[in-house]
């Protein structure tokens, strides 16, 4: 029963911050598939649930702007929208996991709302650098008493 406890907060820690929780798996005695399974599931679950969920936890905005904060604030989307539309979403897709999974989810989704495609890279590039972190904390296994 605590090793399934274990797993879970395990997934629910990943669900949040992907490249933490491998060496903290290992060192509280889990093994490495256990952690990839871990790690993986909890980055593919976070990730989805807040890409889903972004669009109930955006804030709403304020109606009652008046003509000057208005004007500063369409200059400030179109050089988001320039950047964007400059760089493409690969900045975003592959740095990701190295901020929160939440955040990331919410730019992605918030920059590229209809993209089909970029969400799948995005899954994609968290699988890949959970277990990539995984192989590359595994000698952290070797230390935990």
């Amino acid at each position: 029963m605590t090793a399934i406890l274990q797993f879970f907060s395990f997934v629910l820690l990943a669900s949040v911050r992907l490249l933490m929780t491998p060496p903290v798996a290992f060192l509280a005695g889990m093994s490495f598939w256990e952690t990839f399974a871990a790690v993986n599931t909890g980055g593919l679950i976070g990730f989805v649930f807040f890409y889903f969920m972004s669009d109930l936890i955006s804030l709403k905005p304020n109606r009652k702007k008046n003509a000057i904060t208005s004007s500063k604030r369409i200059k400030k989307i179109r050089r988001i929208l320039v950047y964007r539309n400059r760089v493409g979403p690969w900045p975003f897709i592959l740095t990701s996991p190295f901020l929160s999974v939440p955040v990331s989810a919410f730019i992605i989704r918030k920059l590229y709302p209809r993209s089909f495609k970029v969400l799948i890279f995005s899954l994609l590039t968290i699988c890949f650098w959970g277990s990539l972190s995984c192989l590359l904390f595994s000698p952290v296994s070797l230390f935990s008493p």
